[in-house]
């Protein structure tokens, strides 16, 4: 049950208030199961059931890149150990499968701008548990190109940029550029991915922030944040991390790029 609205002398902001009220006549939901939300603070979207089933991505994985390791004692995966990556580190939070899944393509496909506060805590988790991207200087995303943006109404990885920025209370900067359309990745194979997404990003180059935290939402053979990171490197950028919400788990074919 929402607690009822108390004012003080320093009033509550008017969407705070108008939220509780709107809480109150219409209860917040589970946006999986539509289970009621106890205590909902704007932010929660998931109950604790449904969040206990989310599939998460556990020990051992690639020191580098964070692809799931067999526990054969490697610290690597065969990909990174085969050649050199333009970003430090990366991390997901958790397969792209399942209810993760689900809820990435409601925030991505749907429309569902609710959801970001939710995911950008997976985010949050992940970046409190690593010193090296909690030690980023400034958070940025990858970039849509206008057209695109004005088809989809925002850019999902802004959004969750910009709650993880304030969660961490680093600065977000929009350095990145989308120099031409491209295809949906979705629709291309790996090798295809990585054609479609060639030359198609610039960076420039902020002199206050070296080391730099890159925010996507799913990672699949890596094209996206191969080449928004390759663009970060030639403008400056001395250190480059990266998270994603999910990744796809899958044993790389011959015809898939890093």
């Amino acid at each position: 049950m929402i607690s009822p609205v108390r004012l003080t002398g320093s009033s509550r902001p008017l969407k705070s208030i108008a939220r509780s009220l709107l809480s109150l006549l219409y209860p917040p939901s589970c946006a999986l199961c539509e289970a009621e939300l106890p205590q909902w603070d704007g932010q929660v979207c998931l109950c604790s059931a449904c969040r206990a089933v989310l599939p998460r991505l556990v020990a051992p994985w690639c020191a580098r890149c964070g692809e799931p390791l067999e526990g054969d004692g490697a610290d690597i995966c065969a990909r990174c150990a085969g050649g050199e990556l333009p970003f430090e580190r990366l991390r997901s939070f958790g397969s792209y499968q399942g209810n993760l899944a689900e809820l990435i393509r409601a925030f991505k496909f749907g429309g569902e701008r609710a959801l970001a506060g939710e995911l950008a805590a997976y985010l949050l988790e992940l970046a409190t548990h690593d010193p090296q991207i909690s030690g980023a200087h400034a958070i940025t995303f990858v970039p849509m190109t206008a057209r695109a943006r004005r088809a989809r109404g925002f850019n999902q990885t802004e959004l969750l940029a910009r709650r993880l920025g304030r969660r961490l209370e680093l600065p977000v900067i929009k350095v990145l550029r989308k120099l031409r359309e491209t295809r949906l990745q979705v629709e291309l194979g790996g090798r295809e991915r990585r054609e479609n997404l060639s030359g198609a990003f610039a960076a420039r180059h902020d002199p206050r922030y070296e080391k730099i935290l890159l925010i996507d939402d799913v990672y699949t053979t890596g094209a996206t944040l191969a080449e928004c990171s390759q663009a970060l490197a030639v403008a400056g950028y001395s250190q480059i991390y990266a998270l994603t919400l999910a990744r796809t788990v899958f044993k790389p074919r011959d015809d898939q790029d890093n």
